[in-house]
């Protein structure tokens, strides 16, 4: 039998969502800001049109992308063990999935 997985016993990466905020300004567009929530918990995203995006983690240790205007979310693709960059990218990307 298969061990289940235990989100506890991941590897936790050496950057906050904060930082993975500010990296994917990188990836999303000159018009773009990010900033940080208590602690660097959650990070934010706002468009050029000042839509709000909140990057977090939901119960079961998955990283989520939220369109806070809408109301709708996406999982990110990423696993503890992928660098800030990759992390980044995929907020980008599932930012314009979101719009």
């Amino acid at each position: 039998m298969q061990k289940p997985v235990s989100y506890h016993e991941q590897t936790a990466p050496a950057f906050t969502l904060a930082d993975v905020a500010r990296a994917a300004l990188d990836h999303v567009g000159d018009q773009w800001r990010a900033a940080s929530g208590p602690w660097g918990t959650t990070g934010h995203l706002w468009a050029w049109d000042n839509t709000p995006f909140t990057i977090g983690v939901n119960g079961t240790g998955e990283l989520f992308v939220r369109n806070d205007r809408l109301g709708d979310a996406l999982p990110l693709p990423v696993t503890p063990a992928d660098d800030l960059d990759t992390v980044a990218r995929a907020v980008a990307d599932i930012t314009g999935r979101l719009y």
